[in-house]
Order: structure tokens, then sequence, then C-alpha cells
């Protein structure tokens, strides 16, 4: 975290997200050192990203939590558990690719993959 603030020229980091969880590390063990860091004044906000409702609530558990979940044209997965979850402890949701990953701005084209939303992202247990 020091190379990170010095690097930054900063004191502190706004808000700290997790993109992905490592399912070999417990969401506890990093809320917990995350609010070591909070703690310590080198962290202000904690944020996970594609995680799904356990995990939510056992990282809220040790350290307040915001979420960032995709949430578009194509998926509207949050809406059965996560942002139930986030209701619930009273915790912030934001979208990402809201748009559908630049459909309504013409770049989506046929050679392009398409989606698959049979499969749950990594992280999303």
């Amino acid at each position: 975290m020091e190379g990170s603030l010095r690097r930054l020229r900063a004191e502190r980091i706004d808000l700290l997200y997790q993109h992905r969880v490592d399912p070999s590390v417990p969401i506890e063990d990093v809320a917990g050192a995350i609010r070591e860091l909070i703690e310590q004044g080198k962290v202000a906000h904690f944020s996970l990203s594609e995680v799904g409702a356990q995990t939510i609530r056992r990282a809220h558990h040790i350290q307040p939590v915001a979420v960032q979940n995709e949430y578009s044209l194509w998926t509207r997965d949050p809406e059965a558990e996560v942002l139930p979850a986030c209701d619930e402890l009273g915790i912030g949701f934001v979208p990402w690719s809201p748009l559908g990953q630049g459909f309504l701005t013409g770049t989506v084209n046929e050679s392009m993959p398409r989606p698959c939303l049979t499969r749950p992202l990594p992280g999303t247990s």
C-alpha cells in the first residue's frame, strides 16, 4: 500500500476496489485487511466487484462495502439477490455496463463474440 500511495502521490485512496474475488482467500480476510487500512487512514472506502449476495454479506459483516456488478440491457441478474442484499444492508450499488457494452453506441456488430448469459461470472458465488 505504501508503494501505491507514493506512486499516486496521495495520502489516501478514496475508494479501493477488489475487482475479482480470489476464491483461495476468504473474503473475511480481505475485508479485515481493508478495515486495517481504513483504520490507518490509508483507504477511505471499500468496494467489491462481481460478487454475489452471500459474499457481500460476509464481507460487510467485517467492513462496510459498496458493490459494483454488471447490470445492463443484457443482464438483470442483480435483481434476484444482489440488489435485495444491498438494500437490506443499506449499501451502494454501482452498475457497470448499463448500456450493454456498446449496444446503444452502434459499436456492436456480428463479428463480436456473443456473451454467454447462462454461465455465472467468476466470483459471483
